[in-house]
């Protein structure tokens, strides 16, 4: 992936594979609804800036007709409308730019003749053919004040005449992106180039300020009295297609209604925090909705804040992190509504005005594996800060024999180690793919069963009940056989101070293979 031209072949490859979708017409109502959708994410945002006239790619919101949404290289900074989030759904090897200002994809536009012919657009409804580009990342250096992190990149749109009979050879070539300079070019990002000199490369810059938590500072931990805080984590399984969601893949309504389903505990209690995995990012708005509905309409009859963190992929060892996209087809290849990028997500009271994520160390010997996430979120009233996550994923997969989960247990108590120093009590969990470090654990069981020990050591688990001499099991949670789970995977911990009480498994897991877990901490005051 450094250098293009001996990779070619195999991009065609993998690209004549694709499903091709065209970019559909889209108006501004389209637009705030969808940019809207995705304004509860994590993500970074990224700037893409010429390298041939130092200008930032933006997206010409107020154009028209079959100029709408054309980018430009033309601005002297990243606004919003220069920004934008990167996407794949081949772990990397192809990437996708998603409009800020549009929520819409950047789209090479083969279908239009003319001057219109490759011309980059900002309207690509779902990440299609026309919306991917394959990235080579190359050794030049970026602009001098170009931020860390920056990668001069040669982007390839995926589009190609291969299957036209009257098609010459050029045409059949895999188009690179040129910022077009010359007489009358107005700076338009086109795909029409056959190589890639200098009007082929961007500077690929993340930008600062973009990513929650970085805006400002941490809120202080204010003092709160004693109280209950009824925390529910589940795996909901809306990106696997063994789940029984239609087709595989779960719609919102259809998520919306399993999460209400599974609301309270098996004591009746209401959530006040809830952690999800599995979890698509577009739903993140709607489940707060479906959150914030009165109880007899399958709600809690409260106003929450639901953020999304996502999953990344990282197509080249040196490149960015990538955001996996949740899958666009069931299993049947039936195409579903773009459901965003995929990952894990927090629901908290609305009082929240400040979250985080955090990369998780990952595995890296084979770029095809998930970059994992956490995400946190305070309630200064509480003086509570919630975190969730889920840890890779164990024997047959990328980590069989635990040494990334090992890495990443400890780096969650780093990062609630960071909220502890500011006053605030960390409660935190989700899938974290480990069984509980009891002597019978197994690697097929998920070990190694000592992963875990030193968040034990530290706090409390839900299966504990508040008994520091109780054994470090639990409830089985997932894995179900005959209607039942059989190993535990997910938990919740809270501080040694503040035990996890009343934990319950659901009776049922809905459409997923997780079941719900549930637990009260009992608060002191601060």
């Amino acid at each position: 992936m450094r250098r293009f031209l001996s990779v070619i072949a195999a991009f065609c490859a993998l690209v004549s594979s694709l499903l091709i979708f065209s970019a559909g017409p889209a108006n501004a109502a389209d637009v705030s609804e969808d940019a809207d959708a995705v304004a509860k994410s994590a993500g970074q945002k990224w700037a893409l800036r010429s390298l041939a006239n130092g200008m930032y790619v933006s997206v010409g919101l107020h154009d028209t007709d079959s100029q709408q949404w054309r980018m430009r290289a033309t601005a002297q900074a990243p606004g919003s409308w220069e920004r934008f989030t990167l996407h794949t759904n081949h772990a990397g090897k192809t990437i996708g730019f998603r409009s800020e200002i549009t929520g819409f994809f950047a789209s090479a536009e083969f279908a239009d003749g003319g001057d219109q012919k490759g011309m980059l657009r900002a309207r690509g409804v779902r990440l299609g053919q026309w919306q991917q580009f394959i990235p080579h990342y190359l050794d030049d250096a970026p602009f001098s004040d170009s931020p860390a992190g920056s990668r001069v990149v040669a982007l390839q749109a995926s589009e190609k005449a291969q299957d036209d009979a009257s098609a010459t050879p050029a045409e059949k070539e895999l188009k690179y992106v040129t910022t077009e300079l010359g007489e009358g070019g107005e700076a338009v990002v086109r795909a029409r180039a056959a190589t890639a000199g200098k009007w082929e490369k961007f500077v690929l810059e993340p930008v600062k300020g973009t990513i929650a938590g970085d805006q400002y500072g941490m809120p202080a931990a204010g003092s709160a009295p004693a109280s209950n805080l009824n925390v529910m984590t589940w795996n909901l399984c809306a990106n696997n297609r063994s789940c029984t969601w239609s087709g595989g893949l779960a719609g919102y309504e259809e998520l919306n209604a399993g999460i209400s389903a599974h609301l309270r505990s098996n004591s009746g209690a209401l959530p006040d925090v809830i952690f999800f995995q599995e979890f698509c990012e577009k739903h993140a708005k709607r489940v707060e909705a479906m959150l914030e509905k009165p109880v007899g309409e399958g709600g809690t009859g409260r106003q929450w804040d639901v953020r999304f963190a996502p999953i990344h992929n990282r197509g080249d060892a040196n490149g960015p992190l990538v955001q996996k996209q949740c899958a666009i087809t069931d299993k049947d290849g039936n195409v579903v509504a773009d459901r965003g990028a995929y990952g894990v997500a927090i629901a908290v009271p609305d009082e929240n005005v400040w979250y985080k994520r955090y990369d998780l160390t990952s595995p890296t010997y084979d770029l095809k594996y998930e970059q994992r996430t956490a995400v946190c979120a305070t309630l200064p009233s509480r003086a509570v800060a919630a975190c969730t996550a889920h840890l890779s994923a164990g024997y047959g997969y990328d980590d069989p024999d635990g040494t990334w989960r090992t890495r990443q247990a400890q780096q969650m108590l780093d990062i609630t180690k960071t909220y502890e120093n500011q006053g605030y009590r960390v409660v935190f969990g989700g899938d974290f793919n480990l069984v509980p470090p009891y002597p019978q654990a197994t690697a097929k069981e998920g070990g190694p069963s000592e992963a875990l020990d030193p968040v034990y050591d530290r706090y409390f688990e839900c299966g504990q009940e508040g008994d520091p001499a109780a054994k470090r099991t639990g409830d089985p949670t997932a894995n179900g056989v005959d209607g039942k789970p059989t190993r535990k995977i997910d938990y919740i911990f809270s501080p040694k101070n503040a035990p996890v009480m009343n934990c319950s498994v659901s009776p049922d897991s809905g459409h997923s293979d997780h079941w719900t877990l549930y637990g009260s901490v009992s608060l002191p005051a601060t």
